[in-house]
């Protein structure tokens, strides 16, 4: 985008009068550039007010709300008034209204209180921390998120009469580069898949037709479990995508998203697996070279044996062996949770029957859990003299 266009987006959004606005979308539906200019206005025209961005993380902050912002004082020429600062994270403007940026793993992002409150992708956000900070804001509140599933936002703020909801779809943003909307529509196929129920159409996701189900969020990893295995996708134009997986005594599983990385090359990847803690490596065996390389930088490093096992071939025993141990996952494993609610099984076109075999989309982190848990359930073998 290289000029701001009035959306039918930003429309929507200023048409939304009730103290908590609740403003669902897809992909690409300019629904938190839309929020952020609206909030802008609204601090330009009213002095002296206070506006919190919030988010669950200050990387997700960086690339997603702070970004975007700064993007609209370039094009809206506030920066020429108004005062950034890059340590605080805050916009002042000359009325002594500010616009100040925080996640919910820094200090001080529930404490202080405040006019206004944006809280951006509050799904990813727990109830608790939402209702800490909706307690500190005096006026308005807005949430939006992408609806991979069903959260508080639907089961606890649609239900009171001071919110207002609506739900945005890239059709809703007409400033949207060409090439995007058609990358956009080359996805939707038959319209019936979650991933385009969720990132096209802007629905409500549904594990119904998923690989998985049952998996639960948790804050950080619970004491009791210990590092077991690191699983590895190996990707370019996909991403590379690394998972922690922790065990405890009653072999529960602890998820962790480690990398999810498109274009890394080898060398940066193996300077990555130096600085995690040493344990075994359990790689997609397509990429040999890469594990030899790996290997050569003393990493322990193996490929997941990709043999039939029985009648079945290894992805369904791997899914199997998957579905068999209770799964946590962390709250700051977005790419995680991601697929875990879009990672479905296959249907077939003629009849919409489901088949046993599993897209193969929205599948990097979750092969890599399978490739670690897969090796887990083998009988212990000793690797660099470890068992």
């Amino acid at each position: 985008m290289s000029e701001l266009r009035y959306t039918t987006a930003l429309d929507k959004i200023r048409r939304m009068r009730k103290r908590i606005r609740i403003v669902q979308g897809g992909s690409s539906s300019a629904k938190t550039f839309s929020i952020l200019l609206d909030e802008l206005n609204y601090s330009l025209t009213h002095p002296n007010k206070i506006t919190t961005i919030v988010t669950d993380s200050y990387p997700n902050l960086r690339v997603g709300a702070i970004r975007d912002f700064l993007r609209i004082c370039k094009f809206t020429n506030a920066s020429e008034f108004g005062i950034w600062n890059k340590t605080d994270h805050t916009f002042t403007l000359p009325n002594g209204s500010i616009l100040e940026f925080y996640s919910v793993d820094t200090m001080g992002a529930l404490g202080s209180r405040r006019d206004r409150l944006f809280v951006n992708e509050a799904n990813r956000i727990s109830y608790e921390t939402f209702t800490q900070l909706e307690i500190r804001t005096k006026e308005q509140i807005t949430l939006d998120f992408n609806p991979i599933s069903e959260f508080y936002a639907h089961t606890e703020l649609m239900k009171r009469p001071d919110a207002d909801f609506i739900k945005l779809t890239y059709k809703d943003n007409e400033a949207l580069d060409k090439n995007i909307v058609d990358a956009l529509e080359a996805r939707i196929g038959d319209g019936t898949s979650n991933w385009a129920r969720v990132y096209i159409f802007g629905e409500v996701g549904s594990l119904e037709g998923n690989v998985y189900e049952g998996w639960n969020t948790i804050d950080e990893i619970p004491e009791g479990f210990v590092l077991k295995r690191y699983g590895v996708d190996f990707g370019w134009n996909d991403p590379t995508a690394i998972t922690a997986i922790y065990e405890n005594d009653k072999r529960e599983i602890c998820l962790d998203e480690v990398l999810y990385q498109s274009k890394l090359p080898t060398p940066q990847l193996i300077e990555l697996c130096k600085e995690l803690q040493p344990e075994l490596f359990v790689c997609d065996s397509a990429r040999p070279e890469i594990i030899a390389e790996m290997q050569a930088n003393g990493i322990r490093a193996i490929g997941c044996d990709k043999s039939p096992v029985g009648k079945q071939n290894s992805i369904i025993y791997g899914i199997d062996l998957v579905k068999r141990r209770k799964i946590y996952y962390t709250r700051k494993s977005r790419d995680l949770e991601k697929e875990y609610l879009t990672y479905a099984w296959r249907k077939k076109k003629s009849t919409g029957e489901t088949i046993d075999e599993p897209e193969d989309t929205n599948n990097h982190l979750m092969d890599s859990v399978r490739y670690g848990l897969m090796d887990l359930e083998r009988k212990p073998v000793e690797y660099g003299g470890v068992r």
